[in-house]
């Protein structure tokens, strides 16, 4: 019964015969918990092939099932929020994935918007973290003369000196 539940969402979402099959390999309880999932959020075939490798990698490194990942507390809460579009739950859940996922590279990054928060930039001064760390940081200025442009370069100077900023650096290295 479900088997055929989930051949008929796959053929109404025109999936390929191999995700199909992918999922159908899966135990029963997995296989029903991602229907639910799918059918939930009307996940189209590459949405449904993201959930099913990140389940998949985090199941292996921690020994359980998909439907205890997307029956977890944190997955649950997002699922059931009324408050929440299907597009938001989409995000929300993607992001949950991804923080269980690389569980070490989701703390650095909030350590490090912590020290950037710690800063207290100007408004004038932003500076953020590109998603899995990759290029650094970006520190963006706005200003509209020649005098407020020096200005901020002179407290930007000054910010390099705080604790928070090597500390950030430090994180971004790996060296704390």
């Amino acid at each position: 019964m479900l088997n055929e539940k989930i051949l008929a969402y796959g053929s109404a979402k025109g999936f390929h015969r191999k995700s199909l099959e992918r999922w159908l390999r899966l135990a029963e309880n997995d296989q029903e918990a991602l229907f639910d999932l799918a059918q939930g959020l009307k996940l189209g075939e590459n949405h449904l092939k993201d959930f099913l490798e990140w389940l998949e990698e985090i199941a292996l490194r921690d020994g359980v099932g998909l439907s205890e990942i997307l029956q977890s507390d944190s997955m649950s809460r997002i699922s059931s929020d009324s408050r929440l579009s299907r597009n938001d739950k989409l995000k929300q859940m993607k992001a949950e994935l991804r923080r269980l996922r690389f569980p070490r590279l989701t703390s650095m990054e909030e350590q490090i918007r912590k020290r950037i928060h710690e800063i207290r930039l100007h408004p004038q001064i932003q500076m953020t973290i590109p998603p899995g760390l990759e290029g650094g940081v970006t520190v963006q200025m706005r200003a509209a003369s020649h005098n407020e442009l020096k200005r901020l370069v002179g407290e930007l100077s000054e910010l390099l000196e705080k604790k928070a900023v090597r500390e950030m650096f430090s994180l971004l290295e790996g060296s704390e």
